[in-house]
C-alpha cells in the first residue's frame, strides 16, 4: 500500500523541535544519492490552482486526524493533482485559538510571492455549499512528529530551518510543530497546517538568532501596500497590520545581533 501524508495532518500537541544528532524512528540516515522530492507543484502553480478550484470531486475519504476533521477529496482521475485536503474551517476561535481556512490560502500566497515554495497550493473552493481551503495533497513525505520528534544533524538544509523560523514569525504562527514539518526524500521541508496563521498578535513566535539572507531581504521589501493588496481581503487590515509591526521587531532583533555578532553570523547566506 502506498505509503501517503495528508497536507493538513491536523493540530498535534505542540513539541519541541531538537535539531540533534540522535537517529530518528523514521527515514534513515541521509542518502548518498540525489532522491527526487515531491515539490511537484513548483512551475505548475497555475495549472494546479485550476484542478483545485474547479476539478469534479468523486468521493471523500475521512483521514480520523486533526481537530478540525479535514477530509481527503478525490477528485476525476488523469490530472496533475488526484486529490487534496478539504478545509471547512471558518473564521472563529476555537480551543483559544484564532482559526480560519483563509489563513491557508493567505500562508501560500504569501509563500508564493516570497517565492519559498515551502508550502503546497491551496485555493479557495466551495462544495455542497461549504466554502474552504483545497490544499494540494503530498505523498512519500514523512512529519518531523514521525521521527520521533527530532531530527539529525544534516538531515534538512539549515536554510529551511531558518525559512520556516522567519516566515513564522513573519505570519504569526503560534501552531508549528513536529506534526506540520513534513520532509520528503529528497531532504525538502514541506510546511503545513497555517489555519491558526495571521493573527493580530504582535509577539514573535520564535526567538531570532539567525536569518535566511534571501528571505530576509524578501520580506522588508514588501512594502505595506504589497501587504495589503495580497493579503487583506483573506486577513484583514488588523492582521496586516501585526505582521508589519512583527517585521519591525524582527529588524530590530536582527539589526541588535547584528551589532553584537557581525552580519556573517546572523544574516546567513540561502546556500548554507
Amino acid at each position: 500500500m502506498r505509503a501517503a501524508r495528508c497536507v493538513s495532518i491536523g493540530f498535534a500537541v505542540a513539541v519541541g523541535l531538537a535539531w540533534t544528532s540522535a537517529a530518528p524512528r523514521a527515514l534513515g540516515a541521509p542518502q548518498a544519492v540525489a532522491t527526487a522530492g515531491t515539490k511537484t507543484w513548483v512551475g505548475e502553480t497555475a495549472r494546479i490552482e485550476e484542478v483545485l478550484k474547479s476539478a469534479k470531486v468523486v468521493r471523500f475519504e475521512d483521514l480520523g486526524t486533526g481537530v478540525t476533521r479535514p477530509r481527503r477529496a478525490f477528485v476525476e482521475p488523469g490530472g496533475v493533482v488526484d486529490s487534496f485536503t478539504w478545509k471547512p474551517l471558518p473564521p472563529g476561535r476555537r480551543g483559544g485559538y484564532w482559526e480560519s481556512y483563509k489563513s491557508e490560502i493567505a500562508a501560500y500566497e504569501l509563500d508564493k510571492r516570497l517565492k519559498m515554495n515551502m508550502v503546497p497550493p491551496v485555493v479557495e473552493r466551495e462544495i455542497d455549499g461549504e466554502r474552504g481551503a483545497a490544499v494540494m495533497w503530498i505523498d512519500a513525505v514523512t512529519s518531523v512528529k514521525e521521527m520521533g520528534g527530532t531530527l539529525p544533524a544534516g538531515r534538512v538544509p539549515g536554510h529551511d530551518v531558518r525559512k520556516m523560523q522567519t516566515f513564522d514569525n513573519f505570519i504569526g504562527n503560534p501552531d508549528r510543530n513536529a506534526g506540520n514539518i513534513l520532509v520528503d526524500a529528497a531532504n525538502n521541508v514541506i510546511l503545513i497546517d497555517h489555519s491558526r496563521a495571521f493573527i493580530e498578535d504582535k509577539d514573535l513566535p520564535n526567538k531570532i538568532e539567525r536569518v535566511d539572507e534571501g528571505l530576509w531581504n524578501a520580506i522588508q521589501a514588501l512594502s505595506a501596500e504589497d501587504l495589503r493588496a495580497l493579503l487583506a481581503p483573506l486577513i484583514g487590515d488588523s492582521a496586516v497590520k501585526a505582521m508589519i509591526e512583527r517585521r519591525t521587531r524582527m529588524k530590530k532583533a536582527v539589526d541588535k545581533l547584528v551589532a553584537k555578532k557581525g552580519r556573517v553570523l546572523v544574516i546567513v547566506p540561502s546556500d548554507r
